[in-house]
């Protein structure tokens, strides 16, 4: 009778745990969807902003130039940190075919 009510205690504490882990990815996944849109966007604005700064006038003003090197800053961590995790697993990768 206890191995019985054990069983179905521990069915219940699993069905719980893998309800969560499975909401707790879909949510991570729609995260890095809506990180991935931003630096996409943050890329094409970049681009659009040296297409219209060719000669670097604006680049070069204290107040717009502020506003280009954060753009860039924010875009080499969004590129960083997707960079890191990429490499984390190749490298695990290539650690598990050597052995």
């Amino acid at each position: 009778m206890i191995f019985q009510i054990l069983c179905a205690m521990l069915g219940i504490i699993s069905i719980f745990l893998i309800m969560l882990v499975y909401y707790s990815l879909k949510r991570i996944t729609t995260y890095e969807e809506i990180i991935l849109q931003v630096n996409d966007k943050i890329e094409y604005v970049n681009q659009q902003l040296k297409l219209i700064d060719e000669k670097g006038t604006f680049e070069a003003d204290d107040e717009v130039g502020f506003f280009f090197e954060e753009l860039k800053e924010i875009g080499k961590l969004l590129d960083n940190l997707f960079e890191e995790v990429e490499d984390d697993a190749n490298s695990k990768k290539e650690e598990k075919k050597e052995e």
